[in-house]
């Protein structure tokens, strides 16, 4: 992402109050506040109503908003194409860039990639204005994995508790570590319960009275093609066929941690952990 400048003005009226069409001013601005950037990558308008709908536009103002033309070329290469927004599968929809944490490992990296496209998953909702609120709302520190782990949790019908407790850093630490062994290995399987909680504790400054780790692996390498957002909704089906693990994401906790990674064969593996 870094490098990129753009500039471009689009005749987007309605969007006019929401921020800008011009990609440098935008970054600028975000940069400077220190706030995260919301681009808009317009297609054929799908998202436009929902943008405007007053609780959306609300929570907007805690960002930096840019709607660019879906098509849009920078260098002659479609800004889709960048490798920055892969997770988009060159398609419209929204992104959401980190700039409000210099400090940060996500700093100028895509933390958010929602393309339009449907998944294969029917208990997956078209993007709403709860949708939109959910990704808006979701902790700005995480990573793209994260984030897309705790959107697929939070738009399952069954509304699971797991994430009503506190993503709390050491238990991310520890999933992400996790999935990325599984990934590497190529082997979905479960860490050891006791050394990983005890590890978490102990990094956290923290007492749990007991753990719980659910492990699930996509469709990837099968159907192939799946982004990472498609992923964490493969993953979290997975869990739902599952009473055991299901029982796990669904329950309430005080702490809790989810992501997932892509191993060499196109299979993602997630990791959940929960501390109670």
């Amino acid at each position: 992402m870094s490098g990129i400048g753009i500039s471009l003005l689009v005749a987007l009226p309605s969007f006019v109050p929401l921020g800008f069409t011009d990609y440098e001013s935008a970054v600028q601005v975000a940069t400077e506040t220190k706030r995260d950037l919301v681009i808009y990558f317009r297609g054929k308008g799908e998202l436009d109503s929902v943008l405007l709908h007053p609780d959306v536009a609300w929570r907007l103002q805690q960002y930096v908003f840019l709607c660019v033309p879906e098509d849009f070329q920078y260098q002659g290469r479609r800004l889709l194409d960048y490798e920055a927004f892969h997770e988009m599968q060159g398609k419209a929809g929204l992104a959401i860039v980190n700039l409000h944490d210099q400090e940060s490992p996500h700093y100028q990296c895509v933390i958010s990639a929602h393309p339009l496209v449907k998944s294969r998953y029917r208990w997956v909702p078209d993007y709403g204005p709860e949708q939109i609120r959910i990704i808006l709302e979701l902790p700005n520190w995480l990573s793209l994995t994260q984030r897309s782990m705790l959107y697929a949790v939070s738009v399952h019908p069954e509304r699971p508790q797991s994430i009503a407790g506190q993503a709390h850093p050491s238990l991310m630490a520890h999933c992400a570590r996790h999935s990325a062994r599984q990934a590497q290995m190529q082997w979905q399987h479960h860490a050891d319960l006791i050394a990983a909680s005890s590890r978490v504790q102990q990094e956290a400054g923290i007492t749990l009275h007991s753990a719980s780790e659910v492990v699930a692996e996509s469709w990837g390498m099968v159907l192939g093609g799946e982004n990472v957002l498609e992923a964490a909704f493969s993953c979290v089906d997975a869990w739902r066929q599952s009473p055991g693990h299901w029982n796990a994401v669904s329950r309430p906790c005080r702490y809790f941690g989810y992501d997932i990674a892509r191993g060499a064969n196109g299979t993602w593996y997630a990791t959940g952990f929960f501390g109670y």
